[in-house]
């Protein structure tokens, strides 16, 4: 296992923006994963696990942060017809919805473009274009905070609108999905959304995804819009001129920027409709509540 201590958070992002934590943890299997939760208990400090950093903007973080970019691998099983992806938390989401498209697989192909890992995936009950990743789960395969391995069905997780139990309940270790042959072809549809995400959603530029949750029915893009947040600016970071939902770094981009912008934006669109915004992008600081500390 690779533990730094003193590291630039920046680069583990896709805004590219952050502060520093004090360690930064990179476990090469769930023995060393084990291993941190329990550095982490003994020395009173919290810790956050790192997907592919695609929702999350750091500030300055006096604890564990934990990589899991190493835990990487899937086994793909066929079954009547239907295929088993068994992936471990660290696989790039990309590399499940490229099988589905060469497999000719439903839907799961429609979550195309996450710079995403499958573990943050699930942690966030990923979604877009109608489906969610809580669709396709059969099983997660999870280490709880007392450093046991526990296999849970779909059947018993409780997932809702970009939300599920992890990390609360425990650190994502492996998903097994169920994917099932599509009678149609699916790669139309792959690239009409491809397309569509490429002419709305700004993907060349440093950015951290959707900041917002959409407040059904209401969509936080049109409300952002409406009240003028569309391209505003504010020091290096902005809302982008593509897509007002989405947060972009234009070189230089501050953590107290993105704080400010947000605040800004959860301010005009409370005045001009009563409705409050709910962060989809993790803000991760000692100050905030996404760090945690083990039982």
């Amino acid at each position: 296992m690779e533990l730094l201590e003193g590291v630039d958070l920046s680069r583990l992002t896709s805004i590219r923006i952050g502060g520093r934590a004090r360690y930064l943890a990179v476990p090469t299997d769930v023995e060393d994963l084990s291993n941190v939760v329990q550095m982490s208990r003994e020395k009173d400090l919290p810790l956050f696990i790192l997907g592919g950093g695609s929702n999350t903007i750091f500030g300055d973080v006096e604890g564990f942060v934990v990589s899991l970019e190493r835990l990487r691998g899937i086994r793909v099983m066929e079954e009547n017809g239907s295929f088993l992806v068994e992936a471990l938390a660290g696989t790039p989401l990309k590399e499940i919805t490229g099988l589905a498209l060469k497999e000719n697989l439903e839907g799961i192909y429609r979550l195309l473009g996450f710079p995403a890992t499958v573990g943050g995936a699930v942690a966030m009950n990923a979604g877009a274009f109608g489906v969610e990743i809580k669709d396709f789960i059969m099983e997660v395969t999870y280490l709880d905070w007392f450093g046991e391995i526990r296999r849970i069905a779909r059947e018993e997780l409780e997932f809702s609108y970009r939300s599920s139990p992890f990390p609360r309940k425990g650190i994502v270790v492996s998903c097994l999905f169920k994917l099932r042959r599509s009678r149609e072809p699916v790669s139309e549809d792959y690239n009409r959304i491809r397309r569509l995400r490429r002419s709305t959603q700004p993907i060349n530029v440093p950015t951290s995804g959707s900041t917002f949750k959409n407040p059904l029915p209401h969509k936080a893009g049109e409300l952002l819009e409406r009240v003028g947040m569309k391209g505003y600016r504010l020091g290096g970071v902005a809302f982008s001129e593509k897509h007002s939902n989405f947060l972009v770094n234009l070189g230089e981009g501050s953590v107290e920027e993105v704080k400010a912008l947000i605040e800004e934006a959860k301010r005009r669109v409370y005045e001009e409709f009563g409705i409050d915004l709910e962060e989809e992008v993790r803000l991760v600081e000692d100050s905030g509540s996404d760090g945690w500390k083990v039982l």
